[in-house]
């Protein structure tokens, strides 16, 4: 992760967000992140994460832009993460795809910077009901990350 591309982002901090532009044949792309507490007792923290439609002026999680930068979006994501986790080391951010689909590409990303996310974070991955330590290679639904 830490020789791989990343896009710059800006950041508003008071309200966990941060934002970034995916550059590719599809132009340049609005992409935005957001971690929104939803548990006050755990200080659990959703993961958000989707293209900015400027029409609506609302976050889109379904939608595919295909603009050829993968891997450089999830490194991107993943620096976000450390981010606000270096601003809040008691947070638990929870990271769910809105489809199977998304969740197999955070699933992706995770597999891709293990050896560097291990040094740093515990991953917990959801499989059959419940919470067990990330393992390379195994499908989850939903993955708490928090630091060590």
């Amino acid at each position: 992760m830490n020789n791989e591309e990343y896009y710059d982002f800006e950041k508003t901090p008071d309200i966990h967000y941060y934002e970034f532009s995916s550059i590719g044949p599809k132009g340049s792309i609005r992409k935005v992140i957001q971690f929104q507490q939803i548990n006050l007792e755990e200080n659990i923290y959703n993961l958000g994460f989707g293209d900015f439609c400027p029409e609506t002026q609302e976050i889109s999680d379904l939608i595919t832009t295909n603009n050829l930068d993968t891997k450089k979006v999830l490194s991107t994501v993943a620096r976000a993460v450390i981010d606000f986790m270096t601003l809040h080391p008691n947070a638990i951010v929870m990271a769910k795809g809105s489809t199977q689909a998304r969740t197999r590409l955070y699933q992706m990303g995770i597999s891709e910077f293990w050896d560097e996310i291990k040094e740093m974070f515990e991953v917990k991955g959801f499989y059959k009901d419940s919470w067990e330590s990330f393992r390379k290679g195994k499908n989850y639904d939903a993955f708490f990350i928090f630091k060590k």
